[in-house]
């Protein structure tokens, strides 16, 4: 009894199996006999393809464009940036970077009172 139920349910699938795969062999087979389906579905398909990868290409150069336009300048120096968690600090630290600078001394500053004479 359990063997007959057995093969009787595999007979059932294997017919199931069989008739699945005859139906989509004659969907398919009449879809490619008829052209104007065939090319419709072509188009849609190119159209589609076409649609996803241009807006993904063109989001990418709106994205690389708008970086460019408002992202850090590739040839700034971080050095010469001010930092600061504390924003109530930068007018000190701006002050304390002009101080600084202006201490610095120019070649001019240096040869200051310094004689050059072309026989020595």
């Amino acid at each position: 009894m359990v063997r007959s139920k057995a093969s009787e349910r595999r007979e059932t699938q294997r017919q199931a199996l069989v008739t699945g795969i005859g139906m989509v062999g004659q969907q398919l087979s009449s879809f490619f006999q008829n052209p104007k389906l065939v090319a419709k579905v072509a188009y849609s398909s190119l159209a589609i393809f076409t649609a996803f990868f241009g807006s993904r290409l063109a989001f990418k150069m709106m994205g690389m464009r708008a970086m460019a336009r408002f992202g850090k300048p590739q040839l700034v120096r971080e050095t010469s940036k001010l930092y600061s968690n504390n924003y109530l600090t930068l007018p000190f630290h701006w002050m304390q970077k002009r101080v600084m600078m202006g201490m610095k001394r120019t070649e001019k500053d240096l040869l200051s009172g310094v004689i050059l004479e072309k026989r020595l």
